[in-house]
């Protein structure tokens, strides 16, 4: 890790436990929106790009918006986009508020209203190769809400801007966690998979978790959820095998690629399921038929041995009437 990243990670915690914070959202509760929820742009050093963007009052009353571009990061597992400031910004490698100009920064707009802008993205000549990243905020005015600790926390709507100036880029993943229960007796299997971004630009993992039974034979294939992951960030991916009746020794491996320098993914984890209760359940239900069985074959031979010594018996009773009458 160099000292930039170390400086600007301090910065970014420091940041974020300061008093106040943002974050943004696609429509925010007071009924505005983005259009589109993300804008995905490449070019090259020294070039200009323009694309258009809109925001759209879907509420009932009139609404006036400040609109202003800002750099954010992901900290958590969830891709949360928050705000950085501008001191924190100057130390992001993947800062790009200040390429990006938009046609209008006061915005009115009627009820159902809708309002095209004017992006432009003009990158510098020195731009590193990678992902740049950006926001830009519609902020209704007066819509600011105090948390229960106290914090202020602006509802901002907006479009999340990425932006690919080509060249050399470093493209890097790793699995950091894959794990599943070792030992269950009955289905359903959760499986959680951590992904971590060591690339210079996002990423979207596509795969999936293969699992095959003790015989080498398929059982299920479950796709990853399809996310970014930002620069030197991680997330976490949850798949659930959904069934019940599983029995014996289970092979789970992720198999995914990244990136366009065809990155790959594979993990693997073993784990059983044995429904032990019901084993034992069954082996007792068996030995009691099989108790009955023996008894049952015992009991006809018991009744004829009887029968013939009482057969026996009467004929001995008949010789002795037989004698007396001569």
């Amino acid at each position: 890790m160099t000292k930039i990243t170390k400086t600007f990670t301090l910065i970014t915690a420091l940041f974020l436990f300061s008093s106040s914070f943002y974050q943004i959202n696609a429509q925010s509760t007071s009924g505005i929106s983005a259009i589109p929820p993300r804008l995905e742009i490449t070019a090259l050093p020294g070039k200009t790009i323009s694309k258009e963007i809109k925001v759209r009052n879907e509420s009932n009353v009139e609404r006036i918006l400040s609109t202003s571009v800002k750099d954010f990061i992901v900290t958590d597992d969830k891709g949360t986009p928050i705000q950085l400031d501008s001191n924190v910004s100057q130390n992001n490698r993947w800062a790009a508020s200040s390429w990006i100009h938009i046609s209008e920064t006061k915005i009115k707009l009627k009820a159902g209203e809708t309002k095209s802008l004017i992006l432009t993205v003009i990158v510098p000549d020195n731009a590193l190769s990678g992902g740049h990243y950006a926001m830009v905020l519609h902020s209704p005015k007066n819509e600011t809400i105090l948390t229960q600790t106290g914090s202020a926390v602006e509802t901002n709507v907006g479009t999340l801007v990425y932006i690919t100036v080509p060249g050399d880029i470093k493209q890097n993943a790793q699995i950091k966690d894959f794990s599943a229960p070792k030992f269950l007796e009955f289905g359903p299997v959760k499986f959680i998979s951590n992904i971590t971004n060591l690339s210079d630009i996002h990423i979207a993992p596509d795969g999936v978790i293969a699992i095959t039974n003790w015989f080498g034979g398929n059982t299920a294939n479950m796709a990853l959820d399809k996310i970014n992951i930002f620069p030197n960030t991680s997330r976490t991916f949850n798949n659930i095998l959904d069934k019940k009746w599983l029995f014996g020794r289970y092979k789970a491996q992720i198999l995914a690629g990244y990136g366009t320098a065809g990155g790959s993914l594979v993990a693997t984890v073993f784990f059983w399921v044995i429904p032990w209760r019901l084993i034992i359940l069954i082996l007792i239900f068996i030995a009691l038929i099989i108790a009955l069985i023996i008894l049952n074959k015992n009991k006809p031979h018991r009744q004829s041995h009887e029968t013939v010594e009482d057969l026996e018996k009467e004929l001995e009773d008949l010789k002795n009437k037989y004698k007396d009458n001569k």
